[in-house]
């Protein structure tokens, strides 16, 4: 029985060890598990701080500005908002064969247009002209007339009161740094100009600054900030101020050299306070230019332009309804433009051939702008109404505009009658695509001055077409331009006087689009049947450009590259300048025929875009204005750069 007993509880001992024995033989990570546990995180009560603790008190304060910046990125990233934009007025429709006449802000920075004029170069039809470098005289006309080409800075006229510039406007001071959209309607009969100024719509700050310099001791200093509030309210500021002198300092001797190029100072500011919910805005805008010019000595036997200093201030106040691209809107403007000539040298009496000029004079001039219209897909109409007081009198120019059509098919019509020129303007515009690679264009204009002005009235006729080959557009057209009585440009120098023009026929050559890749074109001439009076018989304008982002290598597009080069070749252009005594025949003088070729390259790194510019490559004299020399080659290198902060 003691012997059974032992007998079992030995095999019981047997039973238990082997089975330990053998697991202690195998390795752990043979072993596979029945199952798998997952650890379910369970929420504490509230209150409960869930920070892990620090020990170290240098530990905490690291966490404490992790923390902090997170919430101010946070912060920002909620601030960060679009506003309702302020009011903007109508923008005149396409019909032309290409957008090229169309530039937003970043395409009138990347242009390397300094200021206006340059932008002008690109329209046929339009001749420039300039006396120097930033700070010098810069003009332009269309078919010869300077005042068949307008200028409307948000809708508002820009009036040419300076009495010393005879009806033109000195186009220094239009400045293209505070402009978000540049719009050239090309009328048969004139050139219209619409600007829209700068705005934000978002409420994170922006600021800009350019820094630029070059030949001419150039030195140019621009800023910009604007500041848009959760509430609607808007702020922007800007400013400018570019030096320039005539001559050239060399870097080894010191030594200074001029060739009669008078050029100075221009400063620029801009203001604007403004609110806006949904489609309501209300904005306050101040723009102020001031500049200091040299004389500029003519070649002998040619006339002098006279040194300046002066200023220029246009300023408005807008309420608008509405957004003009879309849908029933309204604006009201009252707009005031004041101009100063500080007095400088002697005063010059009037003579048979010349106007007296005076050493110092103050002009100002108000106008009130209406305006209503209504826009859709299909079709859009508006009504517009001017008037300026003047001398005691209210002048109005109401205005028509209307459009009917899509994209492939449209028809315009511009009725205004100014009361300021005493003239009825009446334009028509048509274009069509009945296929995707064939536009054609029309154009027509009729001018009808008051019997009391001495004028004659005129009309005008275009008429293009455009071919696509490949990723080109090929053009060609032809202008008809009656003869007309328009008033010599005493801006460049010319004895005042009314100059005649006889029945002119045009030819227009286009060439615009890609060539390869990024790799584009732009080519635009004209030829007359002859020259006439401030107007060359040829003026071609050939441009390419290579605009790339590289987003192959550069996906997120933090760079770009912007390189070009232009040449503009110009026929001489006559000049009037006056009677011999005892004579009928004019005395007409006739620029020397100009050939200038220029070079631009940017380079954009995120925010920053480094920008060189060399003018006048071949370094060739050259003149727009008779008798007065341009400079001879101008570089110029800087930098603009915007921060949203």
């Amino acid at each position: 029985m003691i012997r059974s007993v032992r007998l079992m509880a030995a095999s019981l001992l047997v039973a238990i060890a082997v089975p330990a024995f053998a697991s202690a033989q195998v390795r752990p990570d043979s072993v596979r598990k029945d199952t798998v546990r997952v650890s379910v995180p369970v929420p504490p009560p509230p209150g409960v701080d869930t920070l892990p603790k620090r020990i170290i008190a240098s530990d905490s304060a690291v966490f404490k500005r992790e923390v902090a910046r997170t919430d101010s990125i946070k912060r920002a990233i909620a601030a960060d908002t679009i506003k309702a934009p302020l009011a903007r007025f109508e923008r005149p429709d396409d019909f032309e064969t290409s957008p090229r006449l169309r530039f937003s802000r970043e395409e009138i920075l990347s242009s390397g247009a300094v200021n206006l004029a340059d932008l002008l170069d690109r329209v046929p039809g339009v001749t420039t002209y300039r006396s120097g470098w930033i700070a010098g005289v810069h003009a332009a006309s269309f078919a010869g007339d300077t005042r068949r080409l307008r200028l409307f800075i948000d809708g508002v006229e820009m009036d040419a009161i300076e009495p010393r510039n005879g009806g033109t406007i000195d186009l220094t001071d239009v400045q293209l740094w505070m402009l978000d959209e540049l719009v050239v309607e090309r009328a048969a009969g004139e050139v219209r100009v619409w600007m829209r100024t700068w705005t934000v719509e978002r409420t994170t700050p922006y600021t800009r600054a350019d820094i630029f310099t070059g030949d001419l001791n150039t030195n140019a200093f621009r800023g910009l900030f604007a500041r848009r509030w959760r509430n609607g309210v808007l702020l922007q500021l800007g400013g400018q101020q570019v030096a320039t002198q005539s001559g050239r300092v060399n870097a080894f001797t010191g030594a200074e050299s001029s060739a009669g190029r008078g050029d100075g100072t221009v400063q620029g500011f801009m203001a604007r306070i403004g609110w806006s919910k949904r489609r309501v805005s209300v904005d306050l805008f101040a723009n102020a230019t001031a500049r200091e010019r040299d004389p500029h000595t003519a070649r002998e036997g040619f006339t002098d332009l006279l040194p300046y200093k002066g200023s220029r201030r246009d300023a408005y106040l807008r309420v608008g309804y509405g957004d003009t691209l879309r849908g029933f809107w309204s604006q009201a403007i009252v707009g005031v433009v004041r101009t100063r000539l500080e007095g400088i040298g002697d005063a010059v009496e009037a003579t048979d051939s010349t106007p007296a000029v005076v050493t110092d004079t103050i002009r100002g001039r108000t106008q009130q702008l209406l305006a209503a219209g209504y826009r859709t897909s299909l079709w859009s109409v508006s009504l517009t109404d001017r008037v300026r007081p003047i001398d005691g009198a209210a002048f109005h120019a109401p205005a028509l505009r209307g459009r009917l059509g899509g994209a492939r098919y449209a028809i315009g019509a511009f009725a205004e009658e100014n009361g300021a020129d005493s003239t009825r303007r009446i334009d028509l515009s048509a274009r069509a695509q009945p296929f995707s690679w064939l536009i054609l264009t029309g154009a027509q204009s009729t001018r009808t001055p008051d019997s009391a002005t001495g004028r004659e009235s005129g009309n005008t006729l275009r008429a293009e077409a455009a071919l696509k080959v490949g990723r080109l557009w090929l053009g060609g057209g032809v202008i008809r331009d009656n003869g007309n009585r328009f008033d010599s440009p005493v801006i460049l120098g010319t004895p005042a006087a009314v100059l005649s023009s006889v029945d002119a026929q045009g030819v227009l050559v286009s060439a615009a689009g890609r060539v390869y890749k990024d790799v584009r074109v732009d080519v635009q001439a004209i030829r007359w049947d002859g020259s006439q009076y401030n107007r060359p018989q040829l003026h071609v304008r050939t441009e390419i450009a290579l605009i790339s982002d590289w987003r192959r290598r550069f996906p997120r597009g933090e760079f770009s590259i912007n390189a070009r080069i232009w040449h503009e070749l110009r026929d001489g252009v006559p000049f009037f300048y006056g009677t011999a005594a005892g004579s009928s025949t004019p005395e007409v003088r006739i620029t020397e025929r100009a050939n200038v070729m220029t070079g631009l390259l940017e380079l954009r790194i995120q925010r920053a875009t480094l920008f060189y510019q060399y003018r006048n490559l071949t370094g060739g004299a050259y003149e727009q204005i008779r008798g007065i020399t341009m400079p001879p080659a101008v570089q110029m290198y800087g930098v603009r750069w915007e921060f949203w902060n």
